[in-house]
């Protein structure tokens, strides 16, 4: 098989995700998709040095419009350049907000999703351990015996009474809060 090709089932699971992937952003509104193309945009190292010179430009000015007898628009200590970086980071921490909880949004259903595969592949295995052990008991050639591991195999686990447990076993939040 040439390495560019992919099996059936790969080739399936790949389409599946891209498929989760294009409805993730068609689901998207326009306006959350600008905001996420923004945040991409400003979320380089390059606008550190935007910033950087910006604030540069806007204090040079002020001090060549001093220099040169004229009144400055913003004169030390600067309360509108002040202004507008603290607009600026208001805005950036919106901005930043929004995108994180839609991508915590993608990521709880890509998630779930991985959760129903796992308990998917873990039912698969049992009935496989099932399967086996019973073509071992129904082979002549294969003397029977007692194996419990692969008897508590053949029972597929409920997700159920796994949460259950792990609810009972684990501490709670409070608990912790209350240790603090």
């Amino acid at each position: 098989m040439n390495q560019n090709e992919l099996s059936g089932q790969i080739d399936s699971a790949i389409e599946s995700i891209a498929e989760l992937e294009r409805k993730a952003l068609a689901s998207a509104s326009l306006q959350q998709r600008a905001i996420e193309r923004f945040t991409l945009a400003v979320g380089r190292p390059r606008t550190i040095s935007y910033v950087l010179l910006f604030v540069v430009a806007w204090i040079a000015v002020n001090g060549i419009l001093v220099a040169s007898g004229r009144s400055a628009f913003d004169a030390p200590p600067f309360p509108w350049l002040i202004g507008v970086l603290q607009l600026a980071a208001l805005l950036m921490t919106v901005v930043i907000l929004t995108t994180e909880n839609r991508m915590s949004e993608i990521e709880e259903q890509r998630s779930r999703l991985h959760l129903q595969i796992s308990i998917l592949a873990e039912r698969k295995t049992a009935k496989i351990v099932s399967l086996l052990e019973e073509l071992r008991y129904d082979m002549p050639s294969v003397p029977n015996r007692d194996d419990p591991e692969a008897q508590e195999m053949t029972r597929a686990t409920n997700p159920h009474q796994v949460a259950e447990q792990l609810e009972k076993r684990a501490p709670a939040r409070s608990d912790d809060e209350q240790q603090q």
